[in-house]
Formats: C-alpha cells, structure tokens, sequence
C-alpha cells in the first residue's frame, strides 16, 4: 500500500496512514490520483505538493 497519495487537482498530498475525518483523502478522484517513487513526503514537496494539514501533523 502507497504511504503518501498526492491530489493533482489541490496540489495536495496526504498520508494514507494518518487520515483523519477532517481530512478530504477520501474524494480525491481516480484521475486526479498522483502515487510516488519513492514513496515520501520529500518527493512529494519536491513535485510541488503541500501537506493536507490533516493528515500530515506529527
């Protein structure tokens, strides 16, 4: 299973792992899925994603 799940339509990206009831993960359309290789939240920033702010709290 993918840890991090970017939305290419918010320009953001969640972590599957974290989700919480707050967090929009679960509309993210199929079309607008972006998975990565490797599979960080670093490689996700590095593509121009921001961290939902629900699901990427430490």
């Amino acid at each position: 299973m993918a840890g991090f799940l970017g939305d290419k339509q918010t320009n953001l990206v969640h972590h599957l792992a974290k989700m919480t009831k707050e967090c929009k993960v679960v509309d993210v359309k199929l079309k607008d899925r972006q998975y990565f290789t490797p599979d960080t939240l670093e490689n996700a920033k590095g593509l121009n994603f921001s961290p939902c702010l629900w699901c990427n709290v430490d």
